[in-house]
């Protein structure tokens, strides 16, 4: 299949894109530069076959977070809204990312994209990815 040969590449270049828009929304924002994509994750295999993905989403809740799935990759995307101030008060420095964000993760070829299930819980939002029914049973076989 030549799609799949170009996967590793596809991510690459995925990567490249959201770092230098990281860096022009940050810059336009006035962001500490460095401070880090929004959100981050983990991405974890699991001893029992699947996956399962964590990400970092303090002061956000369920409603204000969309997963979907498309062209097999999970994205995650919604709003973190920049917390009133009093009035008159000015920021001098900001290092929390606030406005609309997007991360959009490859997902492996042995996951059941149907089956993929996420909670959102303390700010984290836990997602997992279990293998498709023909791979589960591979791992299973002794």
């Amino acid at each position: 299949e030549g799609g799949d040969a170009w996967a590793p590449w596809s991510d690459m270049f995925s990567e490249i894109q959201d770092a230098v828009s990281g860096l022009a929304d940050g810059a336009l924002r006035g962001v500490v530069p460095g401070s880090g994509r929004f959100p981050r994750y983990d991405f974890v295999e699991l001893a029992d076959g699947g996956y399962r993905l964590l990400l970092d989403l303090p002061g956000l809740e369920k409603g204000d977070v969309d997963v979907s799935v498309a062209n097999r990759e999970l994205v995650i995307s919604g709003e973190r809204a920049r917390p009133e101030l009093p009035v008159g008060a000015e920021i001098q420095r900001s290092e929390r990312i606030y406005g609309r964000f997007r991360r959009a993760i490859r997902i492996p070829g042995d996951v059941d994209s149907s089956a993929i299930s996420a909670k959102m819980r303390d700010g984290v939002l836990d997602v997992l990815l279990p293998l498709s029914a023909a791979d589960a049973q591979s791992i299973r076989v002794e």
